[in-house]
């Protein structure tokens, strides 16, 4: 009896190391796990971001989050917002602007926290109507010009979303159901019109169909100075504006079927003046 306590008593001291070395061990994996964690969180690189307590641009902002800092991420929406956590405080951030290295929320302007959806008509196997030679396809030129708006509302740190990118078919239903899943602040169709072959037919044209469109519609039109004559803002039952419960309008920007159009329908600078102009349009429709 005496030996099996002289024996425990011997061992002791390698008994207090093995468990000092385990805990030293398992707080060097909790640290491990926590730098790993922060490290794969996003950091903030722009100079500051809001902290909003809903995913739009109009929600009240809880307080804005610094350069630099890590955010945890709990969930994120479908319009690309993000929730987060940050500094005992739980919010939603724009997340597309977490990279956007000279943006400052504290002198930002409305458009930056809006998503909007692009929509170039046509596409894949439906070309949309076609020159009246038969060798231009409506679908071409649509994505060609949508492109260009794009990336003139992508400078102004708009969240801009593509019903599509390239040469394929997307339904009138797929396009206005993805608006109304993002919750689109606004959604913009881009077509060329037709007479049917008379050709002699000219000039662009805006529609809209709900009330809520009634703004932009008329802001866009007011601010196009093109070659081509202005039809004014029609009602138009398009399905992609009667089936959408965010405020849409589509823009008829020349007639393919006239030769007069078409040369600057195909033309790179009137393209990229339509996107100029409308990008300044939907960027004083956000800030009026």
């Amino acid at each position: 009896m005496i030996k099996q306590i002289w024996i425990d008593f011997k061992n002791a001291p390698f008994r207090i190391w093995l468990i000092r070395g385990i805990i030293s061990v398992i707080l060097l994996i909790m640290l491990i796990i926590e730098l790993a964690r922060l490290i794969s969180s996003p950091k903030v690189e722009a100079e500051s971001l809001n902290l909003r307590n809903a995913p739009n641009d109009q929600s009240k902002i809880i307080e804005q989050v610094p350069y630099g800092q890590h955010l945890k991420i709990i969930k994120s929406s479908e319009n690309n917002w993000w929730y987060v956590k940050y500094n005992n405080h739980k919010g939603w951030i724009a997340s597309w602007l977490l990279d956007k290295k000279d943006y400052n929320s504290k002198n930002s302007n409305k458009i930056d926290e809006a998503t909007i959806v692009i929509d170039p008509g046509h596409g894949g196997s439906d070309s949309g109507t076609l020159s009246a030679n038969q060798q231009y396809m409506e679908k071409t030129y649509t994505l060609k010009m949508a492109n260009k708006v794009v990336s003139r509302l992508k400078k102004m740190n708009a969240n801009v979303i593509m019903t599509r990118d390239s040469d394929k078919y997307v339904s009138l239903g797929q396009r206005t159901r993805l608006s109304n899943y993002v919750k689109a602040d606004l959604f913009v169709s881009f077509h060329f019109d037709s007479a049917n072959g008379d050709g002699n037919a000219s000039g662009f044209g805006v529609y809209k169909y709900h009330p809520n469109a009634d703004g932009v519609a008329n802001k866009v039109n007011e601010g196009f100075d093109l070659p081509l004559h202005s039809r004014g803002v029609s009602m138009g039952d398009y399905y992609v504006l009667r089936e959408n419960k965010q405020p849409a309008i589509l823009l008829e920007m020349g007639f393919m079927d006239s030769n007069h159009d078409l040369q600057y329908i195909r033309s790179d600078s009137y393209q990229e003046t339509v996107a100029n102009q409308v990008g300044k349009s939907i960027n004083k429709y956000f800030n009026e």
